[in-house]
């Protein structure tokens, strides 16, 4: 999934998230161009559920979350070759157990060549979407397996942030 790419599935929304203030920040989009996460600054989180509505552009969730970032995502390597996973805990989880969790994994992180970048948790605590840097899907299921945590799903995704670049000015 490229930028362009990406701009033309989402041109629709455009106008609809303009005219309720919402800033895109950026997307995670499956290499497939099925599943996406996208991180919206917005003034109420029903403004989105309004926008895709009126645009007609499916969702499954949309949700509130607590970002744990181990890096800024904006500064993620264009190259960086990135899995998501998504989770739901059965239990809440807090931000104590997740890292208590991670730094007990720290042996298999290292053993799979898995780094964690950042993590969306929804504000009860219940869902989750974390973000790896790592060759492939099923070296972060493994590492699922390895620490005994379900998971829902894993997949490979592209970054893709607005775009910044302002062009030259005219001479």
């Amino acid at each position: 999934m490229t930028y362009d790419r990406w701009m033309q599935v989402t041109q629709s929304l455009d106008g609809c998230i303009e005219a309720r203030n919402i800033q895109w920040q950026y997307s995670l989009v499956s290499m497939q161009g099925d599943r996406s996460f996208c991180v919206y600054q917005v003034p109420y989180t029903d403004a989105v559920r309004e926008a895709y509505r009126e645009a007609g552009i499916p969702f499954q969730r949309i949700w509130q979350a607590d970002m744990w970032l181990e890096q800024n995502p904006t500064n993620l390597p264009q190259s960086c070759s990135l899995a998501i996973a998504e989770v739901n805990y059965n239990l809440p989880i807090t931000k104590a157990i997740y890292e208590s969790r991670k730094h007990q994994a720290e042996g298999c992180f290292h053993e799979l060549n898995v780094q964690h970048a950042f993590s969306a948790v929804s504000m009860d605590g219940t869902y989750s979407i974390c973000v790896f840097s790592a060759a492939t899907a099923e070296d972060v299921r493994s590492l699922y397996r390895k620490v005994g945590q379900p998971f829902e799903r894993v997949w490979k995704a592209t970054f893709i942030q607005p775009n910044t670049d302002t062009p030259a000015p005219a001479s």
